[in-house]
Parts: C-alpha cells; structure tokens; sequence
C-alpha cells in the first residue's frame, strides 16, 4: 500500500514533463537548417538534420497542430547549441518554426 502511494504521484510528476529525446545535434541542426533557410542545400549530409528538426511537433486536442507551442519547442531546441548564432536561429524559426514537420 506504501509504494502505490509512492508511486502514483511519482508517475503523475514524470508523466507530465516534456522529455525531448532527439538524437541530432543542435548544433549541427543549426548550421544544416540555416543553409536551407538561406537557400543552400547541404545535401545527403544534412538530410537526417533536417528531418530530426521538423520532427520536433506540437499538438492540440483531437490531434490538431499546434504552431506557436512547435515554435517553442523548436526554439527551445535550437536553443541548446550555445556557440549558434541568435540571428541565425531567428532566420531558421521565422521560416520553419511554424511548419508541420
């Protein structure tokens, strides 16, 4: 009986935090993405990059997205590469940090 107690609210606190489990580098997300935001291409290279970015999605109820709580979460994201650009990051979300991966 000790441990259900226990357990419960210990399983309620875990089940509400966001845990982000990308395996891409953000900081290799942030130089792939900013040349696609600029108009280059990094080629097969980036292409995993890429796809881990714009995995990184936010829904609603009922499964509808949710754009401002994905640009968050992408910007948060980004976020964690501390040598990055802030200005490049601003560019990278002003184009996708909205779109539907």
């Amino acid at each position: 009986m000790k441990k259900t107690v226990i357990a419960a609210p210990v399983l309620c606190l875990t089940a509400g935090t966001p845990i982000y489990s990308f395996a891409a580098d953000p900081c290799e997300v942030v130089l792939c993405m900013y040349g696609k935001a600029t108009g280059n291409s990094g080629g097969s290279e980036c292409s995993s990059t890429e796809r881990a970015f714009f995995k990184i999605n936010a829904f609603k109820k009922h499964h509808r997205f949710n754009p401002g709580k994905t640009f968050d979460m992408r910007k948060e994201f980004l976020g964690e590469c501390k040598a990055a650009d802030p200005e490049s990051i601003s560019k990278i979300l002003s184009k996708f940090g909205r779109v539907k991966g």
